[in-house]
């Protein structure tokens, strides 16, 4: 799987026409052999659970069309309005797809809400499942359409988690909508204009509302054909986002970390148990427990006035056994967090090596400032073989002010296992 696509960019006027089909249904192959055909690919959002179920693509059809260059994307377990669903209902929905999927051997980067049904708690699940894009269903102006809605969306999209369509093709949209789909947006100024299918049949038994005749779709992707020498072309979803392929996240998560919300503090000194407050070289701070907290009653803000060198951080506790994780020589360690901060801050790691020194190992990109909670993530490099035990937290190295509060630590390989 590649690790990274580079994001298309569009001139004036151009438009790029994503070819979706939503649910792996296996009549679903006959668009895929049409597009071939004519040198476009399209993305194919699949359940990893119904692989195989009657009407539906079969483990090893959904590998050819990854292997014939089409995309495959999540598109939750099982079909569920996840709005209805409890936030962890939804993670598991979202993200054990996600991951089921990555398993099997594909890029899985794009997500497509069922029945285009999402809320705020959605799109944030969608993202911390680390998809770079989730597509809805609707939104773009229709021939019935309101004026106030795009005739197609902006690239990149004006929120690459809400990415907007004409809703799904059915039975009765003929190859005129089809082809004023595309029309109105080189019309209106070039754009993204993603076209969502399901049952590919004609007639359909038992018939189907969501569906489009073989050779009505074949049609079509003639007509689009015809279109490149203007601008319009066809590429996938993730062709048109781009990014890397974030690692997978299982839920729930395979915690490492004990006391990661930093509610309990028995002692009552103000640090959390199993947690440090930390940091080295000439600095002027202050240390705070909180109640500005993200989760439950208590949070870990740390001030710095004054610096010249050095930093101060929150890790955990770096002791014996008691609180510290025990890493799997060359796994990846997933740490996360929920901060806001004044000021650039990071990730940092330490081991345990086999002398039960603690050394400094790696740290994390610069994570900008943010005026409200944000959650962050870093994965670690391979554990060293020297390593026994793990000590992760957040940093920071300049005049200003971090807050931070439920924290996870999980190792990489082990929540990807089937």
């Amino acid at each position: 799987m590649e690790p990274t696509t580079r994001a298309i960019a569009l001139l004036p006027g151009q438009v790029i026409v994503s070819l979706n089909f939503d649910d792996g249904l296996a009549s679903q192959t006959l668009g895929a052999a049409s597009l071939e055909a004519r040198g476009m690919r399209g993305t194919f959002f699949v359940h990893s659970t119904r692989m195989g179920q009657s009407g539906r693509l079969t483990l090893a059809q959904v590998r050819a069309l990854r292997d014939a260059g089409h995309e495959i994307g999540g598109h939750t377990l099982t079909h569920p309005h996840l709005t209805e669903l409890s936030a962890d209902d939804q993670r598991k929905e979202i993200c054990n797809d996600r991951v089921a999927l990555l398993n099997a051997g594909f890029r899985v980067t794009s997500f497509a809400y069922p029945f285009g049904d999402k809320d705020a708690t959605t799109r944030r699940i969608v993202m911390d499942c680390n998809y770079n894009s989730a597509r809805e269903s609707g939104g773009l102006r229709t021939a019935t359409g309101g004026s106030g809605n795009p005739y197609a969306e902006p690239v990149p999209p004006a929120d690459p988690y809400a990415i907007r369509t004409h809703g799904s093709v059915q039975s009765t949209t003929t190859l005129t909508d089809l082809k004023n789909y595309v029309l109105r947006a080189e019309e209106s100024g070039g754009g993204w204009v993603p076209i969502v299918f399901h049952h590919i049949c004609g007639p359909c038994n038992p018939p189907q509302t969501y569906s489009i005749a073989p050779a009505t779709l074949t049609a079509f992707v003639d007509w689009l054909a015809t279109r490149a020498s203007r601008g319009t072309t066809v590429a996938t979803m993730d062709a048109v986002i781009g990014g890397v392929l974030k690692p997978p996240v299982s839920w729930p998560p395979s915690q490492l970390l004990k006391n990661p919300s930093l509610e309990t503090d028995i002692n009552g000194d103000g640090t959390p148990d199993c947690w440090q407050r930390g940091g080295f070289g000439s600095n002027t701070f202050s240390w705070t427990r909180t109640q500005d907290a993200h989760g439950g009653s208590w949070a870990q803000q740390v001030r710095i006035t004054q610096i010249s060198s050095g930093d101060r951080k929150l890790i955990t506790r770096q002791d014996d056994s008691t609180c510290t994780p025990t890493p799997t020589a060359g796994h990846h360690y997933r740490i996360s967090a929920w901060y806001k901060a004044t000021t650039a801050v990071r990730f940092k790691a330490y081991y345990r090596n086999s002398t039960g020194a603690w050394t400094y190992w790696s740290q994390g990109p610069l994570l900008p400032a943010r005026t409200s909670y944000t959650f962050a993530e870093w994965t670690t490099p391979a554990a060293p073989s020297e390593a026994r035990a793990l000590s992760m937290g957040l940093s920071i190295d300049q005049v200003g002010t971090l807050t931070m509060d439920d924290f996870a630590l999980a190792d990489v390989e082990a929540s990807a296992s089937p």
